[in-house]
């Protein structure tokens, strides 16, 4: 079939780097706690938490408002990796040039990382052709609605005024296949080397280089 939208993840699949790395994170919670009056190791639940509740549970010991702190640490941790691509250490991978010759398809990007950092690498990488960007707003109820919740995906189909059945999100983890079965989408799992990663579900398509989007529709 011939999609209208074209939806995909950031974080190794447009930009090389396959998350966030957690050193960024360890100093942006030590920032946040800093700022917070409470100097030295920020707790883990603050570094790298599984869902709001964590951060919670990290900031009551300390008597913290933990949606305060949580945003200084998300604002921190996109100033670093911001600085990260601007200094090219991140940058796209160079099939992700195909996106300049589908003009005609409405493009988005579709991420878990923070939205200010979604923003600047399309501002800062030539990534010209995305026309909405949905990545994660600095609060707790977001960090929540993270793929593959299908929320983003949704956010984003509905700025795009894209019906779930007209798109095909591409994504290099099964989380994301989820996440665009969750929504409604096809969806393309990018396997640049190796194998495709272990378990459910199947994505509708795998490819193993973006230059094989215009040929799926």
């Amino acid at each position: 079939m011939a999609y209208d939208a074209l939806l995909f993840d950031l974080d190794g699949v447009l930009l090389t780097g396959y998350h966030t790395d957690r050193a960024i994170y360890r100093a942006a919670a030590a920032d946040a706690v800093t700022d917070a009056g409470r100097p030295g190791d920020p707790p883990d639940g603050l570094v790298d938490p599984d869902e709001s509740r964590d951060v919670r549970r990290a900031c009551a010991p300390l008597d913290l408002d933990a949606s305060s702190v949580w945003g200084y640490r998300e604002h921190s941790a996109t100033v670093r990796e911001n600085e990260q691509i601007r200094s090219g250490e991140r940058v796209p991978f160079d099939d992700a040039s195909v996106l300049a010759d589908m003009a005609d398809r409405q493009i988005a990007i579709v991420s878990n990382n923070r939205q200010g950092t979604a923003l600047f690498a399309r501002e800062h990488t030539g990534l010209d052709a995305i026309d909405v960007v949905r990545g994660r707003y600095p609060s707790l109820a977001d960090f929540d609605r993270m793929k593959p919740d299908p929320a983003f995906l949704h956010d984003a189909l509905d700025a795009l005024d894209v019906a779930p059945c007209d798109a095909l999100f591409v994504g290099d983890r099964r989380s994301d296949v989820a996440a665009g079965r969750n929504a409604g989408t096809d969806t393309a799992l990018l396997v640049r080397d190796g194998d495709p990663p272990v378990g459910d579900p199947d994505p509708t398509h795998v490819i193993d280089s973006l230059d094989a989007i215009p040929d799926l529709g």
